[in-house]
């Protein structure tokens, strides 16, 4: 009974590994400084509190019912792979990426993407404040201020 528990607890280990994290679950909640030994540890704690499964099933611990993959971690991997483009098309208030970026952000109607990429281009210095700002810290940047704009966040999320 031991080696199925240790088992399932590897292979459930090993699958939130590959996905480039500890996946969702307590210990992604916890542990959220994206180092290899804290990710280590929120790895073990979701295997071993079997919180990964449990958040899936019911969509919690920052599981989407997508997958494995949470909602803020699509918009990190996002603007990680487009850092280049996106900033620049932040700068101006509009482009492609920035469009996507809004519907990931709850933006799904033209008018509000459009509301979205004005904010960006007026929040460009505080969401972007040096040319080496982290994809991190531009999701971050971003966040704290889309969170002071009320009337967007109406606009994108209907509430």
């Amino acid at each position: 009974m031991k080696k199925l528990i240790l088992s399932a607890i590897f292979l459930l280990g090993a699958n939130a590994w590959a996905a480039g994290d500890a996946g969702c679950g307590l210990g992604s909640v916890i542990i959220q400084k994206n180092s290899k030994l804290l990710q280590l540890f929120a790895m073990t704690t979701n295997s071993v509190l079997l919180t990964q499964p449990l958040g899936i099933t019911s969509g919690t611990s920052g599981c989407s019912s997508r997958g494995l993959v949470m909602a803020d971690k699509e918009v990190q991997y996002f603007v990680e792979v487009n850092q280049e483009e996106l900033s620049r098309e932040m700068a101006q208030g509009h482009g492609e990426k920035l469009a996507t970026l809004a519907q990931m952000k709850g933006c799904q109607n033209e008018a509000s993407q459009k509301a979205f990429g004005s904010f960006a281009q007026n929040s460009y210095e505080r969401i972007i404040p040096a040319a080496n700002t982290s994809a991190t810290d531009l999701v971050h940047n971003l966040n704290r201020e889309l969170a002071t704009q009320s009337d967007l966040n109406k606009m994108c999320h209907g509430s």
